[in-house]
């Protein structure tokens, strides 16, 4: 689906019907004061990224080939990265699926992160995104309310979509300290070999998470020095701010990465105490029952000439030796605190 939004000279943001995408010509140089046009295309078809990207907005190939990488390539998003073209810039980022984002599935890695990529230059801003953003509504929500100040442009609206990709990480964290919280009273109260998957499998989430991250902060890093014109000189500060704050959601996760680390020890810890207390608990009445089965197999024996088993009190002195023996063990072993 293509949604076509244009800003006029004041800033107010008004929609345009999708079939005027035929009548854009975004390359030209007479449409440089016809106001900031954003292009979002969400779930688009092979056919609409091919009248966007081949006849409105023709890109490098290259560019067309990592925009349809999450078409092509199992589903998988392609890693943050940006590439600067003469004609406009390129990034691709890895936002926050929703159902991963508010942790309902927070153990499925093909539904952690999903791929948008955008084409930014002074006059105009193309999304690319083949699931649905919340992220990206919300930003149009904002510009309908809001009309862009004359100082605003492209880098303003590209700064909103990058900030409120970063920000949505925070409740995602939030959700997973909470769960660790929970794993932990259970891994050190009764572990469970459903909870040792479960922590194995936040640990792949959370490597996920700090690559994802990592490649967006460098991203966020080079935007916010300034090396591309695109970006205006008053606007880096902003991209710095947005630096910091996904340098602070890396630190936490590397603490939860530290935390699943130290829980997985936990788990094996306390499983291996409690095999041990297993087989100690085996170990002591096999060692309580050797002795009766001793004296059983000694007085079992068959052989002509043995003096107690034609004795009236062999029996009973048979059973009294094994609750004897039987009985010094097991004082034995209270004596040194095994039991």
């Amino acid at each position: 689906m293509i949604t076509i939004h244009k800003f006029d000279e004041q800033g107010e943001l008004s929609p345009l019907p999708s079939d005027s995408i035929h009548d854009l010509h975004l390359n030209t140089e007479g449409n440089s004061g016809a106001g900031l046009i954003w292009i979002d295309l969400e779930k688009s078809t092979i056919q609409e990224d091919e009248i966007v990207f081949k006849k409105v907005f023709p890109v490098h190939k290259l560019t067309l080939e990592d925009i349809s990488y999450l078409r092509d390539v199992n589903k998988k998003p392609h890693l943050p990265k940006v590439e600067e073209y003469p004609t406009y810039l390129f990034l691709i980022l890895n936002p926050l699926c929703d159902d991963f984002q508010h942790a309902t599935k927070v153990l499925d890695l093909d539904h952690a992160t999903t791929q948008l990529s955008v084409f930014i230059s002074p006059r105009f801003l193309i999304t690319h995104h083949l699931s649905s953003l919340v992220g990206i509504r919300e930003v149009m929500t904002y510009l309908e309310r809001h009309a862009l100040k004359p100082h605003h442009g492209s880098d303003f609206i590209l700064h909103l979509i990058i900030d409120g990709i970063i920000d949505r990480y925070r409740p995602l964290l939030d959700s997973l300290e909470e769960h660790f919280n929970q794993l932990e009273e259970v891994v050190f109260v009764a572990p469970e070999k459903s909870k040792l998957q479960d922590l194995i499998g936040l640990k792949r989430v959370i490597n996920v998470l700090r690559k994802t991250l990592v490649h967006e902060k460098e991203i966020l890093f080079r935007l916010g020095r300034g090396e591309f014109q695109v970006i205006s000189e008053n606007r880096t500060i902003y991209y710095r701010d947005v630096y910091d704050h996904a340098a602070r959601f890396i630190e936490a996760i590397e603490n939860n990465r530290d935390m699943v680390s130290d829980l997985l020890q936990a788990h094996l810890s306390s499983s291996s105490n409690k095999l041990n207390e297993v087989m100690k608990v085996l170990t002591i009445i096999s060692i309580l029952i050797l002795p009766m089965t001793v004296i059983s197999g000694i007085y079992g024996m068959n052989f002509e000439h043995q003096p107690e088993v034609h004795w009236q009190y062999g029996y009973p002195m048979a059973l009294f030796l094994m609750f004897l023996t039987s009985f010094g063990s097991y004082r034995f072993f209270k004596f040194i605190k095994w039991i």
